[in-house]
């Protein structure tokens, strides 16, 4: 059943401008449906009516977040960003905007061939090289994301999660000592890499397909920092592992974009694929606290299963750097004491 207020706010919308709607507005014969399930307390309705649809996203009250939301949306979009189109704004908190269908890429790549997972992922590529080129670009200018930091104190704030609700909470066990001297070591190498624009959770659930062709979305966490967060978001994703050849494969090709757009990015491949393999410990280690956060607190148990895939990325990340050997331990002893135990 849908709250009266979310629906209340989502008809708010309905009757709104609708000179960017390609085909006019509603009547009161069209069937609104509730779209469950992901991790977010935000809501999504779906409206149809012969064959005209679209979604209307409601966040009761609107704010900070669904401000965002609205102002990047926009951006993106003029930018050439493939994001949904919005049709009419509710100030209150909603926003009827282009209906983008059901089939995230993670649910395309489940029937992918190689071949076809490997063209799914060079067009991710595609739009992650015009996030941290062009798009970078036009926000400097525009100063869309002005103080939006992803700074030292948000990289710890982020391992702090993953301590509390990944290793005390799911795991029961105590955070031993050297890890904060670890993790200070990670959140200081992170932070100083060159800002770009960062979508932030750039994987697999928040990429749709449609007519086969790429669409992002909940981009109201994006931030300036280091962009080799999006690429481990991307390429180390628990929802989708890939195997290590193709990935590698991807990276390369990445490389290469930036040098054909510019000058050599620092340290060469070397420099770069040790950016990416830092960036993607610290990303599956938020991973995994959100996965923990979601299954055990949220009561959403199906996130539960991607902590297996999660520790794995993890794990293989913390072994090819072999500067984190507190965390490394700790996360073998996870593995083999409790995920092993509860096979």
């Amino acid at each position: 059943m849908t709250d009266p207020e979310v629906l209340a706010l989502a008809l708010r919308a309905l009757e709104g401008n609708w000179e960017r709607m390609p085909s006019g507005g509603f009547s009161d014969k069209a069937i609104i449906s509730v779209i469950t399930g992901g991790g977010s307390d935000r809501h999504f309705l779906r409206v149809e009516e012969e064959g005209l649809s679209v979604i209307v996203l409601v966040q009761p009250g609107g704010g900070p977040e669904f401000d965002r939301y609205v102002r990047i949306g926009d951006f993106l979009r003029e930018n050439g960003v493939p994001v949904p189109g919005f049709y009419s704004i509710c100030e209150d908190g909603a926003v009827v905007m282009e209906d983008l269908g059901d089939i995230h890429l993670v649910d395309a790549l489940e029937t992918a061939d190689p071949q076809a997972e490997l063209a799914f992922y060079r067009d991710c590529v595609e739009i992650l090289f015009r996030l941290q080129s062009t798009v970078t670009d036009a926000e400097k200018e525009s100063g869309t994301l002005t103080d939006i930091i992803f700074s030292e104190e948000i990289l710890l704030g982020e391992t702090d999660y993953f301590a509390r609700e990944f290793v005390t909470n799911f795991a029961g066990m105590k955070i031993p000592q050297g890890w904060d001297e670890e993790r200070n070591k990670l959140a200081a190498e992170l932070a100083s890499h060159p800002a770009v624009f960062m979508h932030r959770d750039l994987q697999s659930r928040n990429i749709m397909v449609k007519d086969g062709t790429l669409r992002i979305v909940d981009f109201q966490t994006a931030h300036r920092g280091p962009g080799m967060y999006d690429v481990a978001s991307l390429l180390k994703d628990p929802y989708h592992p890939l195997e290590a050849g193709t990935r590698k494969t991807l990276l390369m090709e990445l490389y290469y974009r930036f040098i054909g757009d510019g000058p050599e990015p620092e340290g060469g491949f070397e420099g770069f694929n040790d950016r990416f393999v830092l960036a993607g410990i610290q990303r599956n280690m938020q991973a995994l606290a959100a996965f923990s956060f979601l299954g055990i607190k949220k009561d959403k148990k199906e996130f539960l299963e991607f902590i297996r895939p999660g520790i794995g990325l993890l794990e293989e990340g913390l072994t090819e750097s072999g500067r984190f050997p507190v965390t490394s331990s700790l996360v073998s002893r996870i593995k083999d004491e409790v995920l092993e135990r509860n096979d």
